[in-house]
């Protein structure tokens, strides 16, 4: 129920309000000029060369968008996960030129860049996902929306490009668009569950995957604001009886980076173990904490499931009640999230969508689909595999942006980093999560929200809410 990659936004500004630029040509040699540019100065690692190529090369919107301190910080924060940037491929068309990168941490990234639909083609939005294990997913086709669309021919759009992809199993599953935190668009294709025929429901509970950790940085945020717990305080201060390890020495902010070391769970002795032994993060805390460690806190960056099971054993430990409990009341309650919870995967209560993998026991993705139950503890953790509605994933977002969750310091630092304003925070948000049987994608830069959830093989979800996404903010 854990994604082996998580996607994180890092978004300058998903949207300034450019208009679709299909005349674009990839030789355009002004084109060519703002992406070479951006390349040089992403490469380069320093941010002053980047702010020098900002100033050069961003519309002036963009430019706005956010000061030259947040990008300096946003320059740092990607210097800090990637290391030395290189630049595998470069591809321009329709209005975007997207840069597939790998950094020496082993991080991989994809920078999208959107341009003016005229000349001089300045660059009108920057958006980064980055990940680690493996290369950014592969994008699906482009999606005929627009954003002045009425909400009938959204809809009428998406059921055309939806269903040749449910014909095909590629799709199964729910997808919402909401402008400003309003639905405008919500609609159930394929099959929640095939053995019993029934077909996916708008309102049907799915399983995140990895945006669970979400929900984890914004408990963590809760007790940070608090007072209780600072981002310093080390493993073997908040859990003591943890094992005598260099665990112990990481710090909750290693934790929440992916430095921490932990290991994950996933492996030959949790593919031995019982999976009726994993029901709680409580059960997956213990299984990790005795395992070694992946290298010393601080000394690299690496995907790390581990490292937010151990986040979810200091939120039980801070706030003195199980982790689940927790986040029942003080995430999902206030944020109105009333579909979320952890299920028994080998006894889903009705409303919930079982998954399907193609993954065989060797791990290629090319069986037939199957259930994906054997393949994951009884429920899921702190880490991932909680289940939830996508209307709950709006109702997540928006809870953020308004401040129903958290203060607007610790609103910003869950969105771009830089403290968030009065009213609705603007700041871009990309999470998803994916496994076998699972795949989900949350995206929204404070204007669009866009969430796609699927029962199927990643990308089946998120390669979806990325087209939708790029169709929506050009």
């Amino acid at each position: 129920m854990i994604s082996t990659r998580m996607t994180i936004a890092l978004t300058l500004a998903l949207s300034v309000g450019a208009a679709r630029a299909s005349m674009h040509q990839p030789g355009d040699p002004e084109i060519r000029a703002h992406v070479d540019a951006f390349v040089a100065a992403l490469t380069s690692g320093t941010a002053d060369r980047f702010e020098a190529m900002a100033q050069q090369h961003f519309a002036p919107a963009l430019l706005a968008r956010r000061s030259a301190a947040d990008r300096r910080t946003m320059v740092e924060k990607l210097r800090s996960d990637f290391g030395a940037i290189s630049v595998a491929s470069i591809r321009v068309g329709d209005g975007v030129a997207t840069i597939e990168a790998r950094g020496e941490t082993k991080m991989a990234g994809r920078f999208e860049l959107t341009l003016e639909a005229a000349s001089p083609f300045r660059i009108t939005a920057v958006a980064i996902q980055v990940g680690i294990g493996g290369p950014p997913e592969p994008s699906a086709a482009p999606i005929a929306l627009k954003a002045d669309m009425p909400a009938a021919a959204m809809a009428q759009t998406l059921d055309g490009y939806l269903t040749p992809l449910v014909s095909q199993d590629a799709f199964a599953g729910v997808v919402l668009i909401a402008r400003e935190g309003v639905p405008l668009v919500q609609r159930a294709y394929g099959l929640a569950d095939r053995d019993a025929g029934v077909p996916a429901a708008a309102d049907m509970r799915f399983n995140l995957g990895s945006i669970n950790k979400l929900f984890t940085k914004a408990a963590i945020g809760q007790l940070l604001a608090a007072g209780k717990l600072a981002l310093t305080d080390t493993v073997g201060a908040r859990l003591p009886d943890y094992p005598d390890t260099p665990a112990r020495r990481a710090t909750v902010e290693q934790l929440l980076d992916h430095r921490g070391g932990i290991a994950d769970f996933f492996g030959p002795a949790f593919t031995a173990a019982p999976k009726e032994q994993f029901r709680a993060n409580a059960d997956y805390y213990r299984f990790v904490a005795a395992q070694p460690v992946l290298f010393e806190p601080g000394a690299r960056q690496e995907y790390c499931n581990g490292c937010y099971i151990v986040l979810g054993a200091i939120v039980e430990r801070v706030s003195g009640m199980p982790y689940e409990t927790y986040m029942a009341r003080h995430v999902f309650a206030p944020a109105g999230m009333t579909g979320s919870g952890w299920f028994a995967s080998n006894a889903l209560p009705p409303g919930v969508a079982k998954g399907y993998t193609r993954r065989t026991g060797g791990g290629r993705p090319d069986g037939p689909l199957h259930s994906n139950v054997a393949m994951h503890g009884a429920a899921g953790s702190a880490a991932g595999g909680g289940y939830a509605t996508a209307a709950d994933l709006l109702a997540f977002d928006s809870a953020l942006r308004t401040g129903a969750l958290l203060d607007r310091q610790r609103t910003g630092w869950m969105l771009d980093g830089s403290p968030a304003g009065p009213g609705r925070a603007a700041g871009g948000l990309g999470v998803a999560g994916g496994a076998p049987g699972v795949n989900a994608g949350l995206e929204s830069d404070g204007t669009w929200t866009i969430v796609v959830l699927a029962n199927l093989d990643p990308p089946a979800a998120t390669s979806v809410a990325q087209a939708i996404r790029k169709a929506l903010t050009r």
